[in-house]
């Protein structure tokens, strides 16, 4: 859980700048809309009949960063990039001017290098390894997307990568805030980012897990499966003391954040309750005073049951009068970002006091929480974020855009 001692450092951990690339926006402004609007992005594929996907149009990363080197990465590792230029340039920091000494990053990404090793190991069989690129080989394990992110960006304090699945940027702001508190570093962006890659869109398919886009809802009664979204982004991080110091006004709070781990499906509800409960208790605060849960809830039947019982169960008294949204019904599972997502709707919700809907709920399946149909007023208080795994991982984040935590 996030909190400091008094001897250690201020506890309070502010999220000073905001970057995202989305279907439905690269800008707040754009992408709030688009959810207020209850637009989703969602499609049919073209590769893949009966499954639906949501990918970002037109992506050219020249007109975010330019960065030495950026051809040969990924499309992933390319959208991480530009979210964190996006997100310093938010924040009212120049890159040229960090010190790369007090710079730390965190990446979520557990498939973000799937695609290029998937390139490396076929180039290998069928053109043999004298005709291979041989740069593919260290852009393809599990860190290179994070490594080539701080590598562009300087950061010498620490990379870490987290690879929880559809809970690692939520895992990734607990962990950034925690290694601010620790005194790690002055300046931690936490990032994350979702590229297409159509071998796992088939392997989710054969596994049965996508639908089409027809059919794609969130905690509805007709949901039948999920479909995967392109996404990125990144948070700026730092003690509230600190971005006050330098002119910045925080926009939001990280207060507290806990993981679970279920070691079977069926334990998934309980995993993410207990989170749920910890993290709450980390951030000193009853279930009632929350004023938005940002559900992680993908399409994914049992997945979605289980999500929507344990906000039940961590609610109890306050779940009929505390607003539900889920991000996922407009973009689809994001994965790696879905987190980071779920998060910047919650902060923009608080501040803005207007939460969003769930985009083509008509009919929950599991009753008893107070889903949003429409966009809503909200009073300007504390979120809570859920998350989970296809692999059960399970993690709770609160926020508050009071800077009081």
């Amino acid at each position: 859980m996030i909190r400091a001692n008094a001897a250690e450092v201020d506890a309070s951990i502010a999220v000073s700048g905001i970057g995202l690339l989305t279907p439905l926006g690269d800008t707040l402004g754009a992408f709030a809309e688009a959810l207020y609007e209850g637009r989703h992005s969602v499609t049919n594929s073209q590769e893949l009949a009966g499954v639906g996907e949501s990918r970002i149009v037109d992506f050219d990363a020249s007109r975010y960063a330019t960065i030495r080197g950026m051809r040969v990465y990924n499309r992933t590792t390319r959208l991480g990039i530009c979210a964190v230029k996006l997100a310093l340039a938010d924040a009212l920091l120049e890159t040229e001017n960090l010190d790369a000494n007090e710079l730390g990053l965190v990446t979520a990404s557990t498939f973000g290098h799937m695609d290029t090793l998937i390139e490396y190991d076929r180039s290998l069989v069928t053109v043999g390894p004298q005709q291979t690129n041989p740069v593919l080989m260290p852009l393809g394990i599990p860190s290179a997307p994070g490594a080539a992110i701080a590598l562009a960006f300087g950061a010498k304090a620490f990379s870490i990568t987290v690879a929880t699945g559809g809970a690692s940027s939520t895992d990734a702001l607990g962990l950034g805030a925690r290694m601010l508190q620790s005194g790690r570093a002055n300046i931690c962006i936490v990032v994350g980012a979702s590229g297409y890659c159509q071998e796992l869109s088939l392997s989710a398919q054969r596994a049965g897990m996508l639908t089409s886009a027809d059919n794609f809802r969130v905690l509805d009664r007709r949901h039948a499966g999920t479909v995967f979204g392109e996404a990125a982004a990144a948070f700026v991080l730092e003690r509230v003391s600190d971005a006050r110091s330098r002119g910045a006004t925080p926009k939001g709070v990280i207060c507290a954040q806990a993981s679970t781990f279920a070691p079977d499906p069926a334990g998934i509800e309980s995993a993410l309750c207990r989170a749920c409960s910890e993290a709450l208790r980390g951030a000193r605060i009853a279930p009632s005073k929350l004023s938005l849960i940002s559900s992680g809830a993908s399409g994914l039947i049992e997945s979605d049951r289980s999500e929507a019982r344990a906000i039940l169960a961590t609610l109890r008294d306050a779940a009929e009068r505390t607003p539900v949204c889920a991000v996922k019904a407009n973009l689809g599972d994001t994965i790696e970002v879905a987190g980071l997502l779920q998060s910047l709707v919650a902060i923009h919700s608080l501040r803005s006091e207007m939460a969003p809907p769930i985009s083509r709920l008509e009919e929950p399946d599991i009753p008893g929480l107070h889903y949003l149909m429409q966009k809503s007023d909200l009073d300007n208080g504390y979120a809570l974020i859920t998350s989970t795994s296809y692999t059960g991982a399970c993690s709770a984040l609160v926020l508050s855009a009071n800077h009081g935590c």
